[in-house]
Parts: C-alpha cells; structure tokens; sequence
C-alpha cells in the first residue's frame, strides 16, 4: 500500500490570499492537484490542512481522502509532513509526499515513482527534472520515524540528505514543474495551462 500525503497547510503568506483556493479554470488550484494525485495508483490520500482549513476542506468535498489538520503549520513544512505521516494507516509500504500548490506533476509522474520503488531497492523516489531534483518524493515506510523528527521549513530534504545511497532518481528531459508561491508564479501557471483564473 503507498500513500500519499498532499500538504495543503501552508501560510500562503507571498500570495496574500490563501493561494490554494485561488481558480484555474473551474476549480480551485487545490482541487485540480488533489485529483491529478487521485488519478494515480496512491491509495489513501492524507491532505493536511492548515490556513482556512474550512475552506481548503470544503473545496476538495465529494474526493476519496481523509483530512488532518496541523495546528503549528505557521512554524513550517516539517509540521505538516509529521502530521500527514502520523495520520497514515498502518501497514503502509510507502508515501507520496506532494505539494498542494504544485499542479503539474501528473499522475503518471506519480506512477512512475511507484513502478522504480517496487522494482528496486531504494528508500527514496525522487523525479530528476532536466537534472534538478523535485517533487513529489516517494519515502519507504522505514524512514517514516526519521519524518517525524523534522523541524522548521525545510520539508524532507534533510532525510534526503542523510541517504543519498538510498535515493533513486526518475529522469524528465524537461524543467521542474512550477509551485505557487506568488501571484506572479499563479499567473505563469495559469498561461502555462491556457485556463483563465
């Protein structure tokens, strides 16, 4: 079983509004990566949420996934991490961990680091975008108590650090899919989909 974990908890505190209500299309950016992971082979889905938890909860209504809400999310990613993998269920072989406000890796992406975890024996699955490492990252389920140590904003990386001879890395010829941190990153996104917002 692999699971995954989309943090949706963020302060949004470069976009002024919460970001992950803001629209692509018909639906609000949260929505459309939550269903781009539902579209993978990840089951459970745990979202964390943070920031207007009422309103992140009540955009993703009617999806197959479980909620948890992270209180500190203001002190940092590591926060959400600990709290979306202490939410998962026992006897769970892996997570996906996927930003909330990163909507183009696709589902296949998502797949494709699924398909290297089981064939290999590697801890950590990573996409390699035209060489740069990103996200979203597949953690085996014996580093899970390594996660729940973190601290501060600085997500896995530091677990990643600490085993790189564990790490394999899925290659993409193209640059790393865009996050959305400011409205200049949500207008590039919006052009890069061709919706409106």
């Amino acid at each position: 079983m692999i699971a995954a974990v989309v943090l949706a908890a963020g302060a949004s505190s470069r976009f002024r509004d919460q970001k992950l209500l803001a629209p692509v299309g018909t639906k609000p950016l949260v929505r459309v990566v939550v269903e781009g992971v539902l579209e993978s082979a990840v089951d459970p889905v745990c979202v964390v949420l943070g920031r207007e938890a009422a309103g992140v909860r009540e955009a993703l209504a009617g999806l197959p996934l479980s909620f948890v809400e992270n209180p500190g999310f203001a002190q940092g990613m590591s926060t959400s991490v600990r709290c979306g993998i202490s939410a998962l269920p026992p006897g769970t072989a892996g997570a996906v961990v996927a930003l909330g406000d990163q909507p183009l890796p696709t589902s296949e992406i998502i797949d494709d680091l699924i398909s290297a975890f089981r064939s290999s024996t590697a801890r950590i699955v990573a996409p390699s975008y035209a060489g740069r490492r990103g996200n979203p990252v597949l953690f085996a389920a014996d580093l899970f108590p390594e996660l729940l140590e973190l601290e501060g904003d600085r997500g896995a990386r530091g677990v990643i650090a600490r085993h790189p001879e564990q790490l394999h890395l899925v290659e993409y010829p193209y640059p790393p899919p865009l996050d959305v941190d400011t409205p200049q990153d949500y207008q590039r996104l919006l052009e890069q989909l061709g919706v409106g917002g």
